[in-house]
């Protein structure tokens, strides 16, 4: 569905808001701009909620552009995590990792390593990627990917190819009707039981009604609770026979 038409079923359909007025001014108790608001906020938490927007092929939030010598790179807002980066050509994923094992390292061609003597890793192709590294960007903290090792000069410019989660990028605004919601259409109509209940919360004798609002609340969660089992039976990956690994062992 698009911008347009979820504005209007949350108006028409389910606040049952219509203005019938011949002239003069509407009658109508939210503009569109606060309706669209409710809109936003009700498919952003969505999204961001049951992770359910999964994205590998969109540029501007997919691919990222190596440094030299940078490990630490700021995500776009609309990230909430990354689920798999592979480097340039490559036709295999790096490896994920974390903060604490990448910068606990002991370099394996020593035999003895001595914590308190410097050692550097030399600059090349990343092999593994992290993103529990703290970046705060306009006083907020950001979603990082961090690589290692640090990208050498014939990295510069390459490209790290991402499979992201994140939240919808379209925008909210009377100019945006006519855009498609980016939510799957099987819950477009649910995330409207949360605008409802932004629109119904406040207790007004024209408008608020708290019984309905708690109503369009629950249905909002259920339906939550709902795309959160659908996207782990989606995604769920049965364990492999892999023999040294997974509780399975070398010898019977």
């Amino acid at each position: 569905m698009t911008l347009g038409e979820l504005l209007s079923e949350l108006r028409n359909n389910i606040l049952r808001d219509n203005s019938h007025l011949v002239a003069g001014d509407k009658d109508e108790l939210w503009s569109d701009e606060t309706l669209l608001q409710y809109i936003k906020d009700a498919e952003k938490r969505f999204a961001r909620r049951t992770l359910i927007i999964r994205d590998g092929t969109t540029p501007e939030v997919t691919q990222l552009r190596l440094r030299t010598g940078q490990t630490t790179y700021k995500l776009p807002a609309s990230v909430i995590s990354v689920l798999s980066a592979r480097f340039d050509v490559n036709q295999f994923d790096m490896a994920r990792s974390g903060h604490a094992l990448v910068n606990q390292m002991h370099p394996p061609e020593f035999l003895s390593f001595d914590p308190t003597l410097p050692y550097q890793v030399p600059p090349g192709a990343p092999l593994a990627y992290y993103t529990d590294e703290t970046l705060v960007y306009n006083r907020q903290q950001a979603v990082t990917l961090s690589v290692f090792p640090a990208p050498g000069a014939d990295q510069n410019g390459k490209l790290v190819y991402m499979r992201v989660v994140r939240i919808p990028t379209c925008g909210y605004t009377l100019a945006d009707l006519d855009k498609e919601s980016e939510i799957p259409e099987d819950y477009q109509l649910d995330t409207l039981e949360w605008a409802a209940y932004r629109a119904l919360r406040g207790f007004d004798s024209d408008a608020g009604d708290p019984i309905t609002s708690e109503t369009h609340r629950q249905a909002y969660e259920t339906a939550i609770a709902r795309a959160i089992m659908d996207m782990k039976r989606t995604t769920h990956a049965d364990t492999g026979i892999r023999f040294g690994q997974n509780g399975f062992t070398w010898s019977s």
